[in-house]
């Protein structure tokens, strides 16, 4: 892979490889800045804190994820289809995503999901994806009133976390995930 000109995209892309070979937790702005090969004074001039370079590298992870869900997508039109099927394709690509496997499941990097989920910049981010799934709903009357994007947000990472770290008993396949989720999760955000 190239090296990027850009000081920041040279950065992220650093922290990004030193978070996968090395693990979250034992990546430091040291760590960072060597792989980089920049100052640290330089890595602290754009981010000042080791959160910060977690919090941007993750939001970045997850607008590479979020293209490909919606592409994912295109081929849905129902309110109900795109919360469901959107979900499904998250399930199914975080775990192709080390970096965002590790924030959603790994124990050793329990901190970093502290970090990067207390974010105001992933909550907005969080909350910024699930309106581009309700607003349909929202358009055409379907989500229920209490329904707020961010109390959806959580709700979704909750569900998300459920999937990618606890097995079911009886889930065993995508149809199985699909149904589930129809029954469970549709009736809570919309009315039909």
């Amino acid at each position: 892979m190239d090296k990027p000109r850009d000081p920041v995209a040279k950065i992220l892309q650093a922290a990004r490889q030193c978070y996968i070979a090395e693990g979250i937790s034992k990546t430091g702005m040291l760590e960072v800045a060597n792989a980089a090969g920049v100052a640290r004074s330089t890595l602290y001039r754009y981010f000042p804190s080791r959160d910060d370079v977690l919090v941007a590298t993750i939001v970045q992870e997850m607008e590479v994820a979020n293209s490909d869900i919606q592409a994912g997508l295109q081929g849905y039109s129902e309110p109900a289809d795109l919360i469901v099927e959107g979900l499904i394709l998250a399930i199914r690509e975080i775990p192709t995503r080390p970096l965002l496997y590790a924030v959603f499941v790994s124990d050793e990097d329990a901190w970093a999901r502290r970090i990067v989920w207390s974010s105001q910049r992933i909550v907005d981010y969080g909350e910024e994806l699930m309106a581009s799934v309700i607003q349909p709903a929202q358009e055409v009357g379907l989500l229920q009133d209490q329904v707020r994007p961010e109390v959806l947000a959580e709700w979704v990472y909750r569900i998300l976390l459920s999937f990618l770290t606890l097995p079911s008993n009886w889930i065993n396949s995508e149809d199985d995930l699909r149904s589930t989720l129809h029954a469970m999760l549709v009736p809570v955000l919309l009315r039909y």
